[in-house]
């Protein structure tokens, strides 16, 4: 089993003052933690308090399907000022990547629309689909044609993924000098408070076995993202940072992976579940907005 994980309201006054001066930047996901289908209590109270007590606050989202406009307007219902700004997402991780490794091909795309369009947006060309794909299990032939201007794969939130898409994705990584790039990898996604429902991250496990090959991981639990968000964010050690989630694969692995300290809200995940893993965070608590009256 991992470290005991420490109830942040059990704390007494002078542990929870150890707490508040292990960190000095927050970094925290927004669906699940800031709100579900409306803003969750006080949370834009609770990140006050923490730019008020000197710590920078910036947010990591394996979202890309929300537009800028929709991230705005949660931020603000929320009480919170400059959200998306400081805002870290797959999608913009992706074209950085792309970017550094001066790409010039062309992004084939098992992605969400606003993937797409963050991708292009950044320069490149874009190929995807088809979004439906023939009864006959033999018209599939036409979908395993190699396209030798496809010089990357990248998945990332398409919920209308296919057979069609999975094999062009296949066919294109086996030509070992095609990127293969991996946005949000979630196996399952909230829904509402308590209800957990398939996620497409199980359809990139899929390519990934068939071709024996590991895509970089631009999403959480990714490595290599929580590394992209701490120079976004402009941070260099990653052990004064708070990473906030509420889910443990993703939220507390990646905290774990890049050396932050973790905060669990349980919005998504019971106190009996967080025990029961094999990772746990190193605090928790039910909500952020139950931790309000300990800081102001």
């Amino acid at each position: 089993m991992g470290t005991e994980s420490k109830h942040l309201l059990d704390l007494s006054v002078e542990d929870f003052n150890k707490f508040l001066d292990s960190f000095d930047h927050v970094l925290s996901d927004c669906d699940g933690v800031i709100w579900t289908q409306n803003p969750l209590p006080r949370v834009g109270e609770f990140f006050k308090q923490m730019k008020k007590r000197g710590k920078t606050v910036n947010f990591v989202s394996n979202n890309s399907i929300r537009s800028r406009a929709n991230y705005e307007a949660q931020f603000k219902a929320a009480g919170i000022d400059n959200g998306f700004e400081s805002l870290i997402i797959p999608s913009i991780a992706v074209a950085e990547y792309l970017k550094s490794a001066t790409f010039n091909k062309t992004v084939y795309c098992v992605t969400c629309t606003e993937t797409k369009r963050v991708l292009e947006a950044h320069g490149f060309k874009c190929k995807e689909g088809p979004d439906l794909g023939p009864e006959y299990y033999g018209e599939y032939i036409q979908y395993l044609e190699d396209d030798e201007e496809i010089g990357a794969v990248v998945f990332d939130s398409d919920f209308r993924i296919n057979l069609p898409k999975m094999y062009r994705a296949i066919t294109y990584l086996k030509r070992p000098e095609v990127l293969f790039i991996n946005g949000a990898t979630d196996r399952s996604v909230p829904m509402k408070p308590g209800l957990l429902a398939l996620g497409t991250g199980v359809f990139a496990d899929l390519v990934t076995a068939e071709v024996k090959r590991e895509p970089v991981l631009l999403g959480k639990p990714g490595k290599a993202f929580g590394e992209f968000a701490m120079k976004r964010a402009g941070i260099t050690d990653p052990s004064r940072v708070l990473f906030i989630g509420d889910m443990i694969a993703q939220d507390v692995s990646l905290g774990k992976a890049v050396g932050f300290n973790t905060l669990l809200v349980l919005t998504n995940t019971t106190k009996e579940e967080m025990l029961s893993h094999t990772i746990r965070p190193d605090y928790y608590a039910a909500s952020l907005g139950s931790i309000v009256p300990l800081i102001q």
